[in-house]
This record gives structure tokens, sequence and C-alpha cells, in this order.
């Protein structure tokens, strides 16, 4: 067999000189392959057979093989007890254990062993995934001959799906499996509760779903939803027969909100909140520490734990301010009784108390890395999301760790930060960030690190589509680090396998991003009209480009170099990958007044405190900084400006963020509704225009005297409250005819 490094060797050859990628494009790339020869023939006359015609885990694994299989046209496979005929074999074999597998094809057919159900369902998948590399052609498929033996890096190659900042029907949750499936990634941590909703039946507790599942603002209106528990069995069931487990996340002490408004008498204040808030953010809301509290909490999770199998039970408790414990006399009074110092330790003692729990009943508790702070149960599992100084930590404390990282797993950042992206969380992490986070684990990790998790929190993600989009391909990267092994990592290798991968995901209908293959146009002003630069973020493939507005085709130029174009232009850019597209073409319109044009994305940030891609009352998606909304034009030249026109917006200020809030700049001399200011180079510099805005403000045209030579704008909004937040959406310099 080729061991890795002859395998990447290969691949560095066929990149350099130009020939077919010598690797299959498989994704994840399965530990050691080898070619063989010959080619087999896969068609609708080729049967699906189990070597054991009564092994039922076989036989539901070949009707999955073969609703994939038949997705391409023109094929329709068929079990058979037989295989007389160049078939696709299932067998079992005594000498692999866990998830490893082996895929043989040759002329003769494709065979596939492993020990356990779930080796012969990663197989079915490889399997899949080589006869869709390229579409059937005549009802028939041609797979190069090969031999595979592959097994997981990691044990626990998660995602971890928000359904409590909004809610996914639960056939979307199974298209999220679904996909996850042919990722071969293995955990959904389900995150069913929050201070924003409560998404999970619990029958002796109707009113934390009657109550604590639905929210209502200006923003959505009455917004809300949850999974019964039949709805739930059925999710964690469909799971199963794709190899996931499903790992709840029950929150706790903190992100209780909902429950509390469900329950007041839950809560640590005197007079808690009795409605589910749609802010976001974190908010300072606590169970108290009563018997009766955790009598509930134990209910729930005696519920929650007939409903899922899994061995983990997740528990949150993160991002739990202290603040109400704190202040609260029968807290204090609790703390005394129990010997409990301090408040951190108290949720310390808050999650041993439900690790004992849990441990009773056969299950074992995770929860996030704020957990160590108490000192949580010796067989607590840590996800650790902070630092990876946390995931350290906690395997030196013999706690077995789930690597977890923010923000380089976190789904919910921009894959781009440009204009006609959807919302999402600033600060962007690229499909090529994915793949480069694989930190080599030293010490106690290297024993206590049990795989890798990608995060998609929705607060920003508002529908399944969002979700979808927000995941892929960027979970295809991450599934490549948490399941092959990590020599094997290797970026241009894994971009020459995507586009197959992109038409996997067109065949089956997932909404996903082309970010990495995507055309940006820019241009500046020069001396003849215009210089073009065309870019992706790979820079995979060749960029053809027309100048006349039609769409690009392989006999269109290649961009090889910044070339000049006289205005006014129509340049329109997409990505090959040989002799198919595989980006939807970009078009810019270019002419003297679009390139002095800016948006939030193309302006400077003037801080980033807190940067996000959100929806104006406009309709508009703008990046804009929550806590002080500010942007800096650089290097315009002024000499010939006569002024701006301005498209702005309002935002909800519809964030939790603590004791933050008092760092916002407000200005008690402000206009009513605020204002925005315009000012010569930074924002403290001499102030050259300010607009007293109205609710109703929408487009600014703001006249000006030149000024002479380069300078840097600074456009900020001065507000006396916090709430609405103004952004700006474009700026448009006015020049002299």
């Amino acid at each position: 067999m080729v061991i890795a490094s002859r395998l990447l060797a290969a691949t560095m050859v066929a990149l350099c000189c130009g020939a077919a990628a010598a690797t299959p494009s498989l994704i994840p790339l399965p530990a050691h392959m080898e070619g063989g020869e010959g080619r087999f023939a896969l068609s609708s006359q080729t049967p699906l057979v189990c070597a054991d015609p009564g092994d039922q885990g076989c036989t539901r694994i070949l009707d999955y093989l073969a609703g994939l299989l038949q997705r391409d046209p023109g094929l329709t496979l068929r079990r058979d007890k037989e295989g007389n005929a160049p078939a696709i074999i299932l067998r079992r074999t005594s000498d692999l254990t866990g998830e490893a597998y082996r895929l043989h094809v040759a002329p003769s057919g494709i065979e596939i062993a492993a020990g356990s159900d779930a080796g012969l369902f990663y197989g079915a998948v490889t399997a899949w995934q080589l006869s869709s590399q390229q579409p059937p052609s005549s009802g028939r498929i041609e797979i190069a001959s090969i031999d595979i033996a592959d097994a997981p890096r990691f044990s626990w190659r998660g995602v971890m799906l928000d359904s409590a900042r909004h809610f996914q029907k639960p056939d979307a949750v199974k298209q999220l499996l679904d996909t996850m499936a042919m990722h071969k990634l293995n955990v959904l941590q389900w995150h069913l509760t929050d201070d924003q909703g409560w998404r999970i039946e619990i029958q002796k507790y109707p009113r934390l779903t009657k109550i604590g599942a639905w929210r209502k603002n200006n923003r959505e209106g009455r917004y809300g939803g949850f999974y019964t528990q039949v709805q739930i069995r059925d999710i964690v069931a469909y799971a199963a027969a794709r190899h996931i487990t499903v790992v709840p996340e029950i929150e706790m002490p903190g992100h209780a909100s909902a429950a509390i408004a469900a329950y007041p008498q839950l809560g640590s204040l005197k007079h808690p909140p009795r409605k589910v808030s749609g802010d976001w953010g974190v908010f300072p809301n606590l169970y108290n520490v009563d018997d009766t509290t955790f009598a509930f909490l134990e209910d729930v999770l005696t519920e929650v734990m007939t409903l899922f199998p899994s061995p983990y039970i997740h528990v949150g408790g993160d991002e739990a301010p202290k603040g109400q414990w704190d202040a609260s006399p029968n807290v204090q009074k609790r703390m005394a009784a129990l010997g409990v110092p301090d408040t951190k330790a108290l949720q310390g003692y808050f999650t041993a108390r439900m690790g004992r729990f849990l441990e009773a009943h056969g299950r074992r508790l995770i929860g996030w890395d704020e957990i160590l702070e108490g000192g949580p149960p010796q067989s607590a599992t840590i996800t650790s999301w902070r630092t990876i100084e946390s995931a350290n930590e906690a395997a030196e404390k013999g706690h077995d760790v789930v690597l977890s990282p923010s923000p380089q797993l976190y789904l919910d950042h921009c894959q781009r930060e440009r204009e006609g992206e959807p919302t999402c969380r600033g600060g962007a992490i690229t499909l090529r960030d994915i793949y480069a986070f694989d930190p080599v684990p030293s010490g106690a990790l290297t024993q206590h690190l049990i795989g890798m998790q990608a995060n998609i929190w929705t607060e920003h993600l508002p529908t399944a589509d969002a979700v979808s989009y927000a995941a892929f391909p960027r979970l295809a990267a991450f599934a490549e680090i948490a399941w092959s092994p990590q020599n094997m990592h290797h970026w241009p290798d894994f971009v020459t396998r995507l586009p197959a991968q992109f038409a996997r995901y067109n065949a089956l209908g997932i909404v996903h991003s082309n970010a990495a293959f995507a055309v940006d146009v820019a241009a500046v002003p020069s001396s003849t009209g215009a210089t073009v630069t065309l870019s992706s973020q790979t820079g995979f493939g060749a960029i053809h480009y027309t100048r006349d507005g039609s769409p690009p085709m392989l006999t269109s130029p290649v961009f090889d170099k910044p070339f000049e174009t006289a205005l006014p232009a129509v340049i329109t850019g997409a990505t090959f990958d040989s002799d198919r597209v595989i980006s939807a073409p970009a078009r810019e319109r270019l002419n003297a007044a679009s390139l002095l044009r800016r948006n939030s994305y193309t302006l400077e940030q003037c801080a980033k405190d807190i940067l996000l891609a959100q929806r104006g009352k406009s309709g508009a998606v703008m990046m804009v900084n929550v806590m002080n909304p500010c942007w800096l034009y650089r290097g315009l030249d002024m000499t010939a400006i006569r002024g701006f026109d301005i498209a702005i917006t309002t935002l909800p200020f519809n964030f939790q963020i603590g004791a933050d809030i008092q760092k916002i700049p407000l200005d008690p001399k402000a206009s009513r509704f605020g204002q925005l200011e315009i000012h010569d180079g930074d924002c403290k510099g001499e102030r050259l225009a300010v607009v007293s805005l109205s609710p109703k403000s929408a487009y600014l045209h703001i006249p000006m005297k030149p000024r002479a030579g380069l300078h840097d704008l600074c456009f900020a909004f001065a507000r006396r409250k916090v709430d609405p937040l103004w952004a700006v959406d474009w700026v448009q310099p006015l020049a002299k005819e």
C-alpha cells in the first residue's frame, strides 16, 4: 500500500506538471490508497450483495448506498442475494475494528470489508464518492481500480447545531445529518436550550415549550418552535442509521432565561423576567441552587435520557456571569450552608451534582471549558472553545477533550467579507482557515484528545438554507482534518478535489457557499481608465473574463496579470476547472463614479470591537461595528469632489453585552435621532459636515467644497442612545463634471 508521504509526493508531481490529480476526488482523504490495473464499470446491471444474506446491518447499508447511487441519472441498482456478475459486495471481517474498513475496486467488482456496521457504512460512502467523481456516460460509470485501507484519526468528529437561537424544522435537521454522513462526521451536538428559546418537549413541565419556546420583538414578530418527543426520537433514529450520535445540550446554570421565563421560581432574582427575549448575547439570568431547582433539572434530564441514547449529555456551563448569585441573599445563605467559598466554586458544586446524577444513570457529563473553573467531576469531558490552553489544562487534570476553538471552528463567521454575502459574524473564517487549523497535541493532551468539533451558532443564520450555506464546504475541510492522518493534510491537493464535491452538493440539492472559487473584481483608476485585478480565495483553476458583460467561456481570455480597460466597461469573471465552470459569473460595471464608490465592506472599519454583517431596515446587509458604527475612506483625492451621496439605514440594537454597554460612545448633544458626521483625517479631525437624521432617513446628499490633495475621511454616527444603531450601506463621492 502507498503510505501518506508517497501519496503526497505523487500529488505534487501531478500538480506541478499539469497532469490529472494523482488522488481520486474523495473527501475526506482515506488513510492509505494504492492504484490498480483496469477499471470497473458500474451500471444498472450491477447487483448489490451482502456476503451474508441474513446480515440485517449490511442490508440497511446496501439500501442506503443504492439510494445514493440512484441519484445519478440512468442508474437503478438492485440488491441481490448472489454476486455472480461484477458486483458491489459487503462482507464482515474479524481483523478490522471500530470505524475501519477496506475497499477493493477491480474490473471484477467492488468489495467493502469491515468488522462493524460503521466501517461498512463509511466504506459505502467512499464507494459512492468514487462513483460520483464525474457524470455517468450512457448509463455507465467507469471507476479506476484501487485499494483503500481507511480508519479515522479521531473518534469524535462533531458538529454543533444551535436550534435555540433559530429553530430548524425536523426535515432540515435530517438534511444536515445526511450531509454530515457523506463527510464521515459522526457526532451532532444539538443545542436545544438557551436564553432565546427552549426547543425540547418535556412532558412533566409543559410551560417550557408553551412559554419558553416563543419570543416576540419588533424584528421578528412572534417567533419560535420546538421539537416534540416523537420528532426527537425520529431524528435520533435517523442519525443512528447514518452512524451519527446525537448529544443533547441542556444549558445550566446560565443561558437559562427561557426556562426561567416559563418557571420564574427557578431564577436567582426576586422578580425574574417572564418573557423570552429576542436579544443576542450573554444574559445574566442563572438558575438558583435550591433543591427544588435541582429536582427540576433532574426531571428534565431524566426525560432527555429517554430520548437520547448517547453516552454523553452536554450541560453547557459556559458564559454564566455570577452577578445574580453574588447579589442574592438566598444564594449566599445556601453557599454558607454548603461550605462553598465563592460563586465559581458554586458552579463547580452545581456541575458536580448534575454529573453524579448522570453517572448514576450510566451517562457521562460533557461541558464547555468554563466548567474547569469550578472543578468538574473527574469523569467529565471538556469541549474546549476558548483557548488551546484550556484544552491542555483539562487534559493535565485528566479530562478527555474535544477541541472546538473560537474563531477557528466557528461557522457563524463570514466566509468572505463583501457585498452580497448573507448575515454573519465579522472576522472572516475562510475555507483555508478551517483546513489550516490542526494543532498537534503534546503532553497530556496527546492521551486525552478524543476529537474535534465545528460549531454552527445561529444568531445570524435565521434559516435552514443559511445554516447549510455557512456549513458547506467548510465542513468538508473540517471533515478532512478530523478524519485523515495529519501528515496527509495538503491544501493544494484538497482544493483539486473540491470541484467534484461541489458537483455532489449540486446533485443532492445541498445549499453551499462558492466563496472558495468566486471571482473578486477589483479596479482602481488609471491614466487609461482603470486597472483591473481578478482573484479568488483559493487561486485554483483559471479565471476567464470578458469586457462586454457576456458570460465567460473557455475561449474567453485567461486572467494572468492586471490589465487596463477604458471606461465605461462591464467586467465579468468566472473560475474554470479544466473545461467546466465552477463559479457563478462575477460582474462589475466600471465607470468613473463606481471607481470612487465604497460600501460598508470596502470602507475600513474605525475599530473592530464587535463586527457583524447585519440586515438593516433597508434590506441591505452591511458590515458594522455595533459598539461604534464608524468607517474610514482612505486616500480620496478631494480636489474635484463636490460632495457625497450616502445610503444609510437603521439596525435594532438587540445585543446583551453586559458591562461593555458602558463602553459605547454616546453624545448627549447629538440631534434627537442621531447625526452623521464627516471628519477630515481620523474621527477626531476637522468636522467637515454634520447631518441630523430622522427615523425615515435613507439617502443623504451632502454638498462639500473641494479640498486639495489626498484625504482620509471618517464617517461616524453620533447618538444619544444605543438603540437604534445607524449604519452606512455605501458612500458615493461626487466629482465635478
